[in-house]
């Protein structure tokens, strides 16, 4: 690893100037102003709730400290105005009469985001968004409830599949240690049968591999006809419904009319066939080189005179 490697990957705290090769599990954290402090740093200089940052001097509260999600500052803060508008502005394509209405709207959005994560134009934007919240305070509610909902669904659903799999999971091992049991038995059974048995060794082993494919054959029958069921349905968790919204169902419908397309004459199957190179051998089957051409072709102009009404 060359030293710009790792210069890259260390992360050090710029006032006790600890790094992640020093402790490895070291957080950084990260304020309004952008400059890094180690958990311990914060610790111990916003013991009172606020300070200045060692750094800039900016005062900083205790609370406004997180951690450090990205290398660039400005990627930080732009994730962090993101989030915060998007709790407000938080219409969907159903809330408007027309795509271009929505699309207009988020254009909106990502201009004020600009503004903020730029500063420009801070004090205007800031007056846009509280007029915009004053003026759709009941649908922003509304959203907002609907978007809980959603995510409650979310969670409930992955709990939901994340239990299944598990109880998967443990079925699938249980089998697996009756079957080694089985097998184990199996094996002790044939081992006393050649022990014991005056019957030839050749005949007993050929009788113990035939029960084995007999009892292979019933598992796989088994396993085929009927999946594994917990009986835990996600249907089941909650009575929560994400949105009312259609969801469009495909419905197949039979294709009418001759799709076989234009036929090619013969002329052109053979200008064509003139490229395709075939050995004696095959020539001497009876194999003629317009066959190589004829498929491909047929498939080329398949469907050409199917026109949806």
């Amino acid at each position: 690893m060359t030293q710009s490697q790792v210069t890259v990957l260390e992360e050090v705290c710029p006032r006790c100037r600890t790094s992640n090769y020093q402790n490895k599990s070291l957080k950084l954290l990260v304020n309004e102003c952008g400059h890094d402090l180690c958990e311990k740093c914060v610790e111990h200089l916003f013991i009172r709730g606020s300070a200045p940052c060692p750094s800039c001097k900016l005062v900083l509260k205790k609370n406004g400290f997180k951690t450090k999600r990205f290398e660039d500052f400005s990627v930080e803060r732009e994730v962090d105005i993101r989030k915060r508008i998007l709790k407000d502005y938080n219409k969907t394509e159903e809330d408007f009469s027309s795509l271009r209405e929505y699309n207009d709207y988020l254009e909106e959005i990502e201009e004020i985001i600009f503004n903020f994560a730029s500063n420009i134009d801070v004090e205007e934007t800031k007056a846009k968004v509280e007029a915009y919240k004053k003026d759709n305070f009941k649908t922003i509610q509304k959203n907002r409830v609907a978007h809980s909902r959603q995510e409650a669904y979310l969670k409930e659903k992955t709990l939901a599949e994340e239990k299944e799999a598990e109880e998967r999971r443990a079925h699938e091992q249980e089998c697996e240690l009756m079957e080694e049991m089985e097998r184990a038995e199996r094996k002790k059974k044939l081992l006393d049968q050649i022990a014991s048995s005056d019957r030839p060794a050749d005949e007993i082993l050929l009788l113990h591999k035939e029960e084995e494919e007999s009892v292979n054959a019933t598992k796989r029958s088994l396993h085929s006809k009927s999946a594994y069921n917990s009986g835990f349905s996600v249907a089941m968790i909650s009575n929560v419904k994400p949105s009312d919204t259609k969801i469009y169902i495909y419905k197949y419908e039979d294709c009418v009319g001759d799709n076989s397309g234009p036929k090619t004459s013969e002329e052109n199957i053979k200008r064509y066939a003139e490229s395709v190179t075939i050995s004696d051998v095959a020539l001497a089957g009876g194999f003629l080189k317009d066959y190589v051409v004829h498929r491909p072709v047929d498939d080329a102009y398949s469907g050409l005179f199917i026109f949806k009404d």
